[in-house]
């Protein structure tokens, strides 16, 4: 018998490429990000979560921010829809959300009445 590479001697399987691995990363990634679009926008009726907001909603907000924490990246309670001038002003520190969005009632909103009031309502 020939020496060969290592892996056509042994019975273990050959580990798969990083970059194969990326790429299958990505793809389960973004079914798993369309999966978490179609599911919440039927959850949130195409509406802002915000209440008394009579806006479209039109931007996906992690309530965990992605950067923060990889984990759950795409679960259903961890995002809500909003309209983009709510959007904004949660991104700008005016007002913040918290909570879990699957549940009625379970998102907790703080931060600038006044604010909230000047934006579509």
């Amino acid at each position: 018998m020939p020496l060969g590479p290592y892996y056509r001697r042994c019975a273990i399987p050959k580990p798969e490429i990083r970059a194969v691995t990326r790429k299958r990363r990505a793809l389960q990634d973004a079914q798993a990000e369309r999966i978490c679009r179609d599911v919440t926008r039927k959850r949130d009726h195409g509406r802002c979560r915000i209440p008394g907001c009579r806006g479209g909603a039109r931007a996906l907000h992690h309530i965990v921010y992605r950067s923060t924490s990889r984990i759950g990246l795409w679960q259903t309670r961890r995002v809500c829809w909003l309209c983009v001038d709510h959007h904004r002003l949660e991104h700008a520190g005016a007002i913040t959300i918290a909570g879990n969005a699957d549940r009625p009632g379970g998102l907790v909103i703080t931060g600038d009445v006044n604010l909230l009031r000047k934006v579509r309502l």
